[in-house]
């Protein structure tokens, strides 16, 4: 499987919205999600449809990742909208409303007919929504149902319209947790809700982020401009994370080197179930510097 893609910050935007869709691609998200669902009204959705083609056709070559949200294919128009898209331009499809295995090899299905990978480099990738209590109850089987699947995203709109609940870090902890552990059982990300009570209260904003970040997650689902910078501050590595992380590595290293499975570094007792999360945060932050460019991070 090929690197992850850096997804700390996915800005979706509404795909009937051409001049929402141009401006996009100058917030330095990590990912542009053109929306075709939620955002579009039934009478709309053929136009937003050819809006978005044209915006991946113009947009393409950015350094941010392209991703577009169909409708689901039970709406009627989910088929129409990967029909209608330039799959190869696309980086990666988003799928709403995913309950069951069954229903994203469904998917599956219609991209591999479409013959979505032809002339790729790398495969089209999707982005499963979890948003339904049943879709989080399914969360490890959809996980592993298909080989596309590079992302698991946790939408609490619908979650927490289904069961009931507020949005707040307690109720949020047992989906969210769970939306980690599926992604993390078969070594994919885990991408969170977006930040709803007030898009531009960057403290809060970031408390929030924070709060998934802790949990295991990679990234947020954002939805206005002025969350993007913090949603990719908190989801880089700090200088300090990435220096005792190089420690953390070069000591484990130098065990093995002289003939040891364990290390002390730092004061802590390293073996492998941490040398692996240190490695991963070494990539992620190399990640961030090809993406952002100069940074303090220690080479």
């Amino acid at each position: 499987m090929a690197e992850p893609r850096l997804r700390r910050s996915m800005l979706m935007t509404p795909g009937n919205r051409p001049d929402r869709l141009r401006k996009a691609a100058g917030y330095g998200a990590d990912c542009l999600v053109f929306d075709l669902e939620d955002s579009v009204p039934p009478p709309a959705k053929p136009a937003a449809r050819d809006t978005v083609a044209q915006a991946v056709r113009e947009l393409r070559g950015r350094r941010a990742e392209l991703c577009v949200r169909i409708n689901s294919l039970a709406s009627g128009f989910g088929a129409d909208d990967l029909a209608g898209l330039p799959l190869d331009l696309v980086d990666s499809i988003m799928v709403p409303k995913v309950e069951s295995a069954e229903g994203l090899l469904q998917v599956q299905s219609v991209l591999e007919a479409l013959d979505c990978d032809r002339g790729r480099v790398r495969p089209l990738e999707l982005v499963v929504m979890l948003e339904t209590p049943r879709g989080i109850l399914q969360a490890l089987a959809i996980a592993q149902a298909c080989g596309r699947t590079t992302a698991l995203f946790f939408g609490s709109g619908d979650y927490t319209a289904a069961t009931g609940a507020a949005i707040s870090p307690t109720t949020l902890l047992f989906p969210r947790s769970t939306v980690a552990a599926a992604a993390g059982a078969v070594g994919i990300q885990a991408i969170d809700a977006a930040y709803f009570a007030d898009v531009r209260d960057a403290p809060a904003t970031r408390a929030d982020a924070q709060d998934a970040r802790e949990l295991g997650f990679a990234g947020k689902v954002v939805f206005h401009p002025a969350q993007v910078a913090v949603a990719n501050e908190v989801f880089s590595p700090t200088a300090a994370e990435v220096e005792r992380a190089q420690r953390l590595v070069a000591g484990y290293r130098q065990a093995l080197a002289e003939g040891h499975g364990t290390a002390l570094a730092d004061g802590v007792f390293v073996a492998i179930d941490l040398v692996i999360p240190a490695e991963r945060l070494l990539r992620r932050a190399a990640l961030v510097r090809e993406r952002d460019g100069a940074s303090s991070y220690p080479t």
